[in-house]
């Protein structure tokens, strides 16, 4: 989360740095167009012209006069008049609850929904009752790691989209293509052991790997609860259990 508010902040900073500011003598709107029009809209518009970043959403923050703006998933906040623009985190002051860090994470949040899990390889632990979706590469590590804390943790169907982003496209192709491909991807992740040669229409891969773009995944493994909350990395069990059981 970090990492991205600090992207924010330097494209912002760019932004910032290399507009033009609008002409002074710039035709204004009618007076009953400017009144109609609201003053989240206003300020979307505003930011917009200064930084040349079209904002997803604008809305009041927790802090009197300052209004929250989100730019793909990035989030930073600015005044009304969009005067100073300002990236950092807001915290309460009684509670020491760090506001902003639950907005992003509210606002990384996917659909589950949106899932194409006919795309994916479905793996079931136990009796299936929980859900999980995990971007996973064949050549990662980590990945495997991850499969066997699944294992272990169990009562859980695992959606597994293949995200041959290490080199791995052929051993990928080879278990999309296996008669069974669940097992072909759990003998290679728990086992090691590289599945046969096998030839297919793999366009899958290519629609994984477009669906971990649209989402910004660059590196595996990525894991999607059900909630939608999501973490990159290989989770031991306990915290795959909190995960699991997130509503």
């Amino acid at each position: 989360m970090r990492a991205a508010m600090f992207g924010a902040a330097a494209a912002v900073c760019a932004a910032l740095y290399s507009a033009a500011a609008p002409a002074a003598d710039a035709a204004a709107p009618a007076p009953a167009a400017a009144e109609a029009q609201s003053l989240e809209s206003r300020i979307a518009a505003r930011v917009l012209a200064v930084t040349t970043m079209k904002p997803d959403t604008v809305r009041p923050a927790p802090v009197k006069g300052l209004y929250e703006v989100v730019v793909k998933r990035r989030l930073f906040y600015v005044d009304e008049k969009v005067e100073h623009l300002i990236v950092g985190r807001i915290f309460d002051a009684a509670t020491e609850t760090d506001i902003t860090a639950a907005r992003i994470e509210e606002l990384s949040r996917i659909d589950w929904k949106e899932l194409p899990l006919q795309d994916a390889i479905k793996v079931v632990y136990g009796n299936g009752e929980r859900k999980v979706a995990v971007f996973t590469d064949a050549r990662c590590t980590y990945c495997q790691m991850l499969e066997k804390s699944l294992r272990e943790t169990g009562n859980v169907t695992v959606y597994n989209f293949l995200y041959p982003i290490l080199n791995s496209r052929e051993v990928a192709r080879n278990i999309v293509c296996a008669k069974d491909p669940a097992k072909a991807l759990q003998d290679h992740m728990l086992n090691g052991t590289e599945p046969p040669a096998a030839k297919c229409d793999d366009s899958v891969l290519d629609r994984n790997l477009a669906l971990g773009a649209r989402y910004e995944i660059s590196a595996t493994p990525f894991i999607i609860f059900a909630n939608g909350s999501r973490v990159t990395g290989a989770l031991p069990s306990d915290q795959l259990n909190r995960g699991l059981n997130l509503k």
